[in-house]
């Protein structure tokens, strides 16, 4: 799939000149979150700075996509059920062995000095403490990509 930009020349040229730029060049991020004004926020954040953005609110959701799509980042909160569970130390357990290429971000309310030691041992490239700004986030999304 192409993004195509058509400008308009001036008499006795083409009416248009398509430049075709594929989406593959733009980095794809997988943002996992339980609350969906989290999702809206930041889908529209990340798409406004050039990435390719899907969501989803569930672990299930989430894995389904990750055997779908190769994500260059995937931002995900730990706790993805209202039992405060870990559910996100799951998907990074799975990212680690089937994606091992995917950066890891972590977001938390609840961090514990366990928690992040485990997440560290997946290689979560950040773990970040809610509420976190969506600028610091970004800087956290370029940095984990070399950017």
């Amino acid at each position: 799939m192409y993004i195509q930009l058509i400008t308009a020349q001036a008499k006795r040229r083409p009416l248009a000149i398509v430049v075709l730029f594929p989406l593959a060049m733009r980095p794809r991020i997988l943002i996992v979150d339980d609350l969906q004004e989290i999702l809206v926020t930041m889908r529209r954040y990340f798409a406004a700075h050039g990435f390719e953005v899907d969501c989803a609110s569930e672990k299930e959701e989430a894995e389904a996509l990750i055997g779908v799509h190769n994500y260059s980042v995937v931002v995900t909160d730990l706790q993805l059920t209202p039992l405060r569970s870990n559910e996100g130390l799951e998907l990074v357990r799975l990212l680690h062995h089937e994606c091992p290429n995917t950066k890891v971000i972590m977001l938390t309310a609840y961090n514990t000095e366990e928690v992040e030691k485990e997440a560290g041992k997946y290689g979560v490239a950040s773990f970040l403490k809610k509420p976190v700004p969506l600028p610091v986030l970004h800087d956290a999304v370029r940095e984990s990509l070399g950017r």
